[in-house]
This record gives C-alpha cells, structure tokens and sequence, in this order.
C-alpha cells in the first residue's frame, strides 16, 4: 500500500456519517478522495460535494488517472483517505499504477442484477469480476461497515 493512503474503501454511499465520524478517527487522513470517472465528472456530484464540508479536510472528486497522480506526484506528502463507489475502480486504480494490499468494503447496496457477496455487499457481474482480479492480485478485502464490527470476507 501507498504509505500516504490511510484507508481505501468501496462504498457506494461515497460520504455519510460513518466517515466522517468513526472511519476519520481511525484512519486520519487530510484528503477524502471519491475516485471514479462517472462521478468527477458529475455536474450534480460536483455541486453536492461543493457544499460538503468536513472540518479540516478536503473532498475531491477525481478520475482514477488524476487520484493516482495526486496521491504519487502532486502531493505525496499528503494523507489521504479513498472512497469508490464500485470495485471497478479499484481494479482501475491499480491498473494506473497505484499499490494496493488491502481495501475496506463498507457496502454496494441490493440493486437488481446483483448477487449477495456479503452481508452488506450486493454485486453486478462486472463487479463480481472485479473482486476476483482484486482476489488474483494479492488484495486483501474486508467487509466491515463501521471499524469497530467484526471483518468478514466476501463469498466469491
């Protein structure tokens, strides 16, 4: 892992309480990144996430591409926090060269077409692929939806 990325999480929730109350305080971080290309550049994404505030940190919206260059070349020294919606993005995150051991699943809601994986993770079938590559490449994946539940692992 990055030694600058305190946490990564799939959520597709993006920013609510949890976060910001109980995932801050035990993964500190001075930048939230939501890193996903439909998002970034969401027009209503954008100006939700405008009015948004967490005190003393900043939430940017990036496409994978642009949260790895963040992250490795713009502000290294920078701790940061990064939350996708979809396990796609992890896989894409990787593919642009970011180093990734583990990833905290905090949910992917019940959608139709998607398969109980876990307690609280429903997937698509190109999600489900990509929790398998995640699986070949070594990545370790937590289910856990607040720090203090117990870890499960996925039913891949």
């Amino acid at each position: 892992m990055q030694k600058n990325i305190s946490l990564i999480r799939i959520d597709d929730r993006l920013i609510h309480g949890q976060v910001t109350t109980a995932w801050l305080r035990v993964y500190p971080a001075d930048e939230i990144i939501i890193s996903n290309e439909k998002i970034a550049n969401d027009p209503m994404y954008k100006a939700i996430f405008s009015v948004a505030q967490i005190p003393g940190k900043q939430i940017l919206l990036l496409c994978p591409s642009d949260t790895v260059k963040r992250i490795t070349e713009i502000k290294p020294d920078c701790k940061y926090l990064i939350i996708t919606p979809t396990p796609v993005d992890i896989v894409t995150l990787m593919d642009k060269g970011l180093q990734i051991d583990k990833i905290n699943i905090g949910g992917l809601q019940n959608r139709p077409g998607t398969t109980r994986l876990a307690k609280v993770v429903y997937a698509k079938e190109d999600e489900i692929v990509a929790f398998k590559e995640l699986h070949t490449r070594g990545v370790e994946m937590e289910v856990q939806m607040v720090p203090t539940e117990k870890i499960t692992k996925l039913n891949l």
